[in-house]
């Protein structure tokens, strides 16, 4: 038989309040969704990758991590929707790097924190 929970009186009006509040949160929502971008192991090498070395065209990325080109594309393509990347065309080479923006900043204390930087 499961143990009921009884919480001071005091307790029930702010866990009524949370209860309310979880029920809309955009806000969390869309941070799980960003961590989810690089919660997969490829899509985190990428990004790693992309960390660590600046610019990189798609074929380089694709030897690299022993995938194909359309792997990659699509991986980046992820990236992209999230606002992650900012790609470079040089007659038909496509380049990626990681945006500036706050997301990436987050996603590198959260998923690359204390990786060793590599040659």
């Amino acid at each position: 038989m499961p143990i009921k929970c009884d919480p001071p009186e005091t307790d029930r009006g702010r866990i009524k309040r949370w209860k309310k509040t979880m029920k809309f949160t955009p806000d969390l929502d869309e941070r799980a969704a960003l961590l989810d971008v690089v919660a997969q192991s490829t899509r985190l090498r990428l990004f790693y990758l992309l960390d660590q070395l600046g610019e990189v065209c798609v074929c380089d990325l694709a030897e690299i991590l022993g995938v194909t080109q359309s792997a990659v594309s699509q991986q980046l393509a992820k990236f992209k929707a999230y606002g992650l990347v900012a790609a470079r065309r040089d007659n038909q080479t496509l380049f990626y790097r990681l945006s500036d923006g706050a997301d990436v900043k987050l996603l590198r204390r959260v998923a690359l924190a204390g990786l060793e930087t590599q040659p």
